[in-house]
């Protein structure tokens, strides 16, 4: 028994779990900058998705590098010296640790893109086949 499934079907899934992705992040992008409060409840409202889709997996992969990406730790441990006064190159040190996280997530989201592109340009292709069948 072939346990492999056909092809438009696995391209059809991985298409809509990049659907999900993009709907994902473009909701976490725009709540943050709303200044909105990013939780499941605000998400399942903006996106209209369900509760059960934040719990599989590649959409928890996305929002798990999302929060990583923009949130800093809101206390140090007792361990952690924090100084009063950062002086102006751990400023800038900090911002370029930010702004390299931000350019991961930017690149990461970009080959999704492509890859949705490549499946939207196949679907097109086969359909426009069907078309000129008719």
């Amino acid at each position: 028994m072939n346990s492999r499934l056909p092809e438009t079907l696995s391209a059809k899934q991985e298409q809509t779990r990049q659907e999900t992705i993009n709907k994902v992040l473009h909701a976490l992008s725009e709540l943050q900058a709303q200044g909105c409060r990013l939780s499941i409840k605000n998400l399942m409202e903006y996106t209209g998705l369900s509760r059960s889709v934040f719990a599989k997996p590649h959409v928890r992969a996305v929002l798990t590098e999302y929060v990583a990406a923009f949130t800093r730790p809101e206390t140090p441990t007792t361990d952690e010296k924090v100084p009063v006064h950062q002086t102006k190159e751990q400023k800038l040190r900090a911002e370029i640790r930010e702004k390299d996280t931000q350019i991961k997530r930017l690149r990461e989201e970009k080959v999704a893109l492509k890859e949705e592109c490549e499946l939207l340009r196949g679907r097109l292709y086969l359909l426009m086949q069907r078309q000129n069948l008719e």
